[in-house]
């Protein structure tokens, strides 16, 4: 089945180029939502090529330096925090609860944004932090960073969350922090029903949001591997329960945070053979996040070449959209490594 899959996603490729249009052979298609009045909404198939966001890194006055870079660059999507890991909602929310526990500050004129980007082409993913939010944990689950995904409070505030975000305009949510916390318990116990109370709060979300917008999540990096199958991650993320949810999976895949030295300095080994591990494993389409920060550097190596190693892994996989992830939404070196490989201009 998976063989078979990567042979129909060859010759949609191939169509698309000589003439069939997304929807006459079933492809999933970028949708620019904000079309001018008086045309109908246009459709196009793309690989997504993105960069994480923060909120305090994109505003209404300087979108338009964010649109010049990315396309540019030939970059065509971004991430931007609705729900941050500090709880924040960074929207104007009317979720009473959201309200009720201080977390919303309404900063980012988020429906004028995604109108701006959707003019320029650029496809808009909210990124939704849900278990690690610690003004939900001191309302539901005696306080700390994390509130507890079993709680049903916790569980039906994110879920009202996203099916709002899901009517602003974005055009995927990406739910983040969809785990139990690294602690307590160690890999190699039985986690079977943390996995499946993550599972079954990701089909409820999908059933809550617009039927148009897809779902996406952002995964720790080792659930790639064949053991994650087993049920022995106490995080409770097992992608075998998820994928028949999500539309999209983005595991982080940062060598940095391996243990392996052949993997931490070894960027492109790394990103190439988690890609190989899920695509064989994995129906579902992976569009992994890669490192764009500067930690565990091999020696000699810079961040622009480091960056540079991962994107030459990527393009072994064609057709293979991905994110880059920088916390402080700080591209220089992501640029310098496009234009180093492909000259701009």
């Amino acid at each position: 089945m998976v063989r078979l899959a990567k042979v129909l996603a060859g010759a949609i490729i191939v169509l698309v180029f000589v003439g069939l249009t997304p929807t006459s052979i079933g492809q999933r298609t970028f949708v620019n939502i904000t079309t001018p009045v008086g045309r109908e909404t246009q459709g196009e198939t793309r690989t997504i090529k993105g960069v994480y966001l923060h909120a305090g890194s994109i505003s209404t006055e300087n979108v338009d330096g964010w649109i010049q870079d990315l396309k540019s660059h030939r970059f065509n999507a971004v991430v931007i925090d609705v729900k941050n890991v500090s709880g924040e909602v960074t929207y104007s929310s009317d979720v009473e609860l959201a309200s009720e526990i201080g977390a919303v500050s309404g900063r980012l004129d988020i429906e004028n944004i995604i109108s701006r980007l959707h003019e320029k082409g650029i496809y808009v993913i909210a990124r939704l932090t849900c278990f690690k939010d610690q003004l939900m944990a001191a309302r539901c689950c005696g306080g700390g960073e994390w509130a507890d995904p079993e709680d049903p409070i916790a569980q039906e505030y994110n879920i009202k969350l996203a099916r709002e975000v899901s009517t602003l305009g974005f055009d995927e949510i990406q739910l983040d922090y969809i785990r139990y916390s690294d602690g307590p318990g160690k890999i190699g116990g039985d986690y079977r029903d943390r996995s499946e109370v993550i599972s079954e709060f990701v089909k409820r979300v999908k059933r809550a949001i617009e039927p148009h917008v897809k779902l996406s999540a952002d995964v720790y990096g080792r659930t790639v591997w064949n053991w994650n199958s087993r049920n022995i991650d106490p995080i409770g993320q097992n992608l075998d329960y998820l994928e028949e949810s999500l539309d999209v999976l983005s595991p982080m895949i940062y060598p940095s945070h391996y243990q392996n030295p052949d993997l931490v300095y070894n960027p492109r080994k790394l990103v190439d053979l988690a890609m190989r591990t899920g695509k064989n494993r994995l129906t579902t389409e992976i569009r992994p996040f890669i490192q764009g920060f500067d930690r565990a550097m091999p020696s000699g190596m810079d961040l622009v070449t480091y960056i540079q190693e991962e994107l030459r892994a990527l393009e072994a996989h064609e057709g293979t959209g991905f994110l880059v992830w920088n916390p402080s939404s700080n591209y220089e070196s992501l640029w310098r490594a496009v234009e180093g490989m492909n000259p701009v201009g």
